[in-house]
């Protein structure tokens, strides 16, 4: 029935989601250590102990050193020859937890844990709870902070386009690597420039792009990303314009890509805007995945010998740091909706726009107040010392 393959449809669509191949690895992972101890629980007969060792067991695929005290490597990056644990970051922590109590919620264990009982969605618990807080703690002492993707500047993309633009000049290019070049110099710039996130860019379809009246830049509209995912109300349209230098310029890498693929034969309209090429040439109909870029930036920079750890995600970083010293924005506000952000914690993480100003203005004014100690001391002894006032009553 029509009804019946809908639903399959659904169902299929949902499956394959970021969201559900993460919340299965953890599943799986979850089993997996269950069979592992003497008594082999099954989920069902899971309990919160289980479930904080489960957590101390994927310690094992943690990538951040938590340095003691006395460690000379406390608050340093990366992983030093010391010989302090190395463990899941406590955001990952958090996470993991949260895929956990909706897995317990999907076999009918509730989304709480009633201690009188000892029944319910053991993930839930406050012993895990109290677990996450510790860990979070433990970092936080350890200076383990939360890491943030090094952003890419103009120079950098200056650069990759530099040399995009010698490699399309070359006459012995195949068919599949011009249409490479060309959808990677359009992606970098339209990436930076919008500042947007490379999951969403990947699913940006022909038909959400229109120009302006005026023929000076193009709008583009997101309905379903990571933050969208169809609520009601939530959309990122943000404007590109055009740049002064051609080489930088979003709307001609696009226009170029466009056009460009278009001499080959690929029309990109309607469909997936940046799509995947085969070894062989073709061109699916199917988005550019992630790990694609990733692996052509990183081709990129490595090449050009300015390579430093950048991901995708510094694109957005890039865009907002420069977005706040540049002037292109008078308030968080702006650069929430350009970006596409929908809580003030994300433009602040990643712009470092509070830190920036107040190094700007108000550490500069402190730093300057040395001179006028001795007045700003004895304005507080006549205007504001709340002591001597209470005494003259």
């Amino acid at each position: 029935m029509d009804i019946d393959n809908r639903i399959l449809q659904l169902e299929k669509r949902r499956a394959f989601s970021p969201y559900m191949k993460k919340k299965t690895s953890v599943r799986d992972s979850l089993i997996l250590f269950l069979d592992s101890l003497p008594r082999k629980p099954g989920l069902s007969e899971c309990c919160p102990n289980d479930v904080c060792r489960f957590l101390v067991w994927k310690d094992k695929a943690g990538k951040n050193k938590v340095h003691g005290v006395q460690c000379k490597f406390l608050g340093t990056k990366g992983k030093p020859s010391c010989n302090c644990p190395v463990r899941l970051a406590s955001g990952s922590v958090s996470v993991m937890v949260q895929h956990l109590v909706d897995i317990f919620c999907d076999i009918g264990a509730g989304r709480v844990w009633d201690v009188s009982t000892l029944s319910g969605n053991p993930a839930a618990s406050p012993m895990v709870r109290d677990y996450l807080k510790m860990v979070q703690e433990e970092q936080a002492r350890a200076h383990v902070m939360p890491k943030q993707a090094a952003p890419i500047f103009l120079s950098k993309v200056r650069a990759i386009s530099m040399y995009i633009e010698r490699e399309l000049a070359r006459r012995d290019l195949s068919l599949r690597e011009r249409f490479v070049f060309l959808r990677d110099q359009a992606w970098f710039k339209l990436q930076f420039f919008g500042g947007d996130r490379a999951g969403d860019l990947a699913g940006l379809v022909a038909q959400d792009i229109r120009s302006l009246n005026d023929g000076t830049g193009l709008v583009l509209n997101h309905t379903y990303g990571k933050t969208l995912r169809g609520a009601k109300g939530k959309a990122n349209m943000f404007v590109i314009k055009k740049c002064e230098e051609s080489l930088l310029c979003p709307v001609k890498g696009l226009r170029d890509y466009v056009e460009g693929v278009g001499k080959l034969g690929v029309a990109l309209s309607p469909g997936f805007l940046f799509r995947v090429v085969t070894d062989g040439g073709r061109v699916l109909d199917q988005a550019v995945s992630y790990s694609v870029i990733y692996e052509r930036l990183r081709t990129y920079l490595t090449t050009l010998g300015i390579y430093h750890g950048e991901t995708p995600h510094s694109f957005r970083s890039g865009c907002a740091v420069t977005m706040a010293l540049s002037g292109a924005v008078n308030n968080m506000g702006q650069m929430m909706r350009h970006i596409g952000w929908f809580g003030e914690d994300s433009a602040q993480y990643y712009s470092r726009l509070p830190v920036l100003r107040e190094s700007e203005y108000v550490a500069s004014k402190l730093a300057k107040c040395t001179s006028q100690s001795e007045d700003i001391e004895d304005n507080f002894r006549k205007s504001a010392d709340f002591e001597s006032l209470e005494k003259a009553f």
